[in-house]
């Protein structure tokens, strides 16, 4: 089978799997006291010190990690399953358990990527010490935050910005569904302010994924630029601040109500 075969061989349906075997029957099972006390569930026996299920973790951990690499330093399309099986010391077999295609690996990547940037985000605005009315600082420690989670493992950001552009209707639809989900918080955050007095009303929905798309692509460019002549995740941080409380600080006339253009008014 070529390795990049996005079809899912059969499989023993035995496999990762033990089965609880089932209770006597006679006609004494009913009678209270009778029936000695069932007996502890049988441990998983040991392969090189570990479970079944502890190996089969292991493996995925392993997929992961090398899918995370190749996709990140080859490309999705230069991306084979058959090297990924290489660099993870498992076999077709053993990819095909865990991932029914290449990208299904890709989307698992994608997503616990995201989940693990999202995780460190949180982390470090929860053990930040800024006064909560501080409002420039809130903004650059959000936004210094989010650009070293993502650029200081630049494998990150290649997958989930680049890498996973354009794959297939079912990626694009998950891509666009984590911008609008990181807009989404944006706009929780513009609704507070706006409810202090720190910002105007405005289309928060639009504003917020532009601001999420300015970022996207700045992200982009980063990664695509030669490492010495990128500019420092500190300058990147300056810029969006900048451009965050430039936004956030309008005192301008407020926006027309957002309308719908037919077809026949666009030009």
């Amino acid at each position: 089978m070529d390795a990049t075969d996005e079809g899912r061989p059969a499989t023993d349906p035995a496999l990762g799997g033990i089965g609880r075997p089932g209770s006597g029957s006679g006609a004494g099972d009913d009678v209270e006291g009778v029936l000695p006390p069932a007996s502890a569930p049988a441990k998983e026996r040991l392969y090189g010190g570990l479970t079944i299920s502890e190996r089969r973790s292991a493996r995925r951990k392993r997929l992961l990690d090398a899918g995370l690499e190749h996709i990140a330093t080859r490309g999705y399309a230069g991306t084979t399953i058959e090297a990924i099986c290489v660099a993870a010391g498992v076999t077709a077999r053993h990819f095909y358990e865990e991932f029914g295609s290449r990208e299904d690996l890709l989307l698992t990547v994608f997503d616990e990527t995201v989940e693990a940037t999202m995780a460190e985000i949180g982390s470090t605005l929860h053990a930040s010490s800024l006064d909560p009315t501080e409002l420039e600082g809130r903004v650059r420690s959000a936004l210094d935050a989010l650009l070293r989670a993502f650029l200081s493992d630049p494998r990150r950001a290649r997958v989930v910005c680049i890498e996973s552009v354009g794959v297939s209707p079912r990626m694009e639809a998950r891509r666009r569904e984590v911008l609008r989900g990181f807009a989404a918080v944006l706009e929780r955050e513009a609704g507070r302010l706006v409810s202090e007095g720190i910002a105007r009303t405005g289309h928060a929905t639009l504003t917020s994924r532009a601001l999420v798309g300015g970022v996207n692509e700045l992200i982009v460019d980063w990664v695509l630029t030669a490492p010495d002549h990128r500019p420092s995740i500190g300058q990147l941080v300056d810029v969006t601040t900048q451009l965050f409380m430039a936004v956030i600080t309008y005192r301008g006339s407020p926006p027309a109500p957002a309308t719908r253009v037919g077809r026949s008014q666009q030009t």
